[in-house]
């Protein structure tokens, strides 16, 4: 068989089909009220920070992850070895430093914020094994992925409630991972929130945090819209009752968690687009 091209390998050890349907963020803080050039160099810019971030933090996971994970298709590490990563982990943070340097004042905070929580979470002091502080970590370290798109220091009004929304799901699709990594995680020691509190504890903060998204999307819709019933029977009663189902096996929360992602998605970009009619 022939061998990957470098770049097709490149990506593997950044486990890079684990966050690209995250890389898109940063279009959310698209700025239409500034010279169109100035706007897609804004944007071109945050997708590329957006990258470097997200490479760093799952190649800086892999590495401190690769003496427990047992499966290759999880960590790349256990089927590439751990060749020239060590340049990468120096090398990312860099390049997302420099693009943040040419950026305004809250991407600069926003990037700092990513790349700081990014080796809490997975190194010292390794929040990812504390219950609970580890699954909101998580959470907090790829919501300013959104303001990377920033032209200029100021936001739309209304833009709160997106990312708050945005957390929100975030957080509970972290929860589901959390039951599909149970095994490995257990076995390494490390105490996640769903280890800790059980499924059905688990799943009442999931579905506080449907609630919390739901709330978010009536903030920008307002309240009389069909969407904000659908998102909290999905959000708040759907995905939590699946999380505390007695037959949820960690093959089968993989697959929820997939499933969420996408649902995720699809309600994300239907109150974006809400919320940019609004301003």
């Amino acid at each position: 068989m022939p061998s990957s091209s470098p770049l097709i390998e490149l990506l593997r050890l950044y486990r890079a089909p684990q966050w690209l349907h995250i890389l898109p963020l940063p279009l959310a803080t698209f700025d239409a009220g500034v010279p169109l050039a100035t706007a897609v160099l804004a944007a071109a810019r945050g997708i590329a920070n957006a990258f470097a971030i997200l490479a760093f933090g799952f190649l800086l996971n892999a590495v401190s992850d690769r003496h427990v994970d047992r499966d290759a298709r999880k960590n790349p590490l256990l089927a590439v070895g751990h060749v020239g990563y060590k340049t990468s982990l120096v090398l990312l943070p860099v390049v997302s430093l420099v693009l943040a340097a040419l950026s305004p004042w809250p991407v600069q905070l926003a990037t700092v914020w990513c790349l700081t929580l990014g080796c809490v979470y997975s190194i010292g002091p390794r929040l990812k094994a504390v219950p609970v502080a580890g699954t909101v970590t998580d959470a907090a370290g790829f919501t300013p992925i959104l303001f990377l798109g920033m032209a200029g220091p100021s936001l739309p009004p209304g833009f709160a409630a997106v990312a708050v929304a945005f957390a929100a799901l975030l957080l509970q699709n972290q929860l589901i991972h959390e039951a599909a990594d149970r095994i490995d995680d257990e076995a390494s020691g490390i105490r996640t929130t769903w280890l800790t509190l059980g499924p059905r504890w688990t799943a009442l903060v999931a579905a506080c945090a449907g609630g919390v998204a739901t709330l978010a999307t009536a903030s920008v819709v307002g309240f009389g819209y069909a969407s904000v019933p659908a998102v909290g029977t999905t959000f708040i009663v759907a995905f939590p009752l699946l999380l505390a189902w007695d037959a949820l096996t960690a093959t089968r929360a993989a697959t929820l968690r997939v499933v969420h992602r996408w649902c995720a998605v699809l309600a994300g970009a239907a109150l974006y687009v809400a919320w940019r009619r609004w301003v």
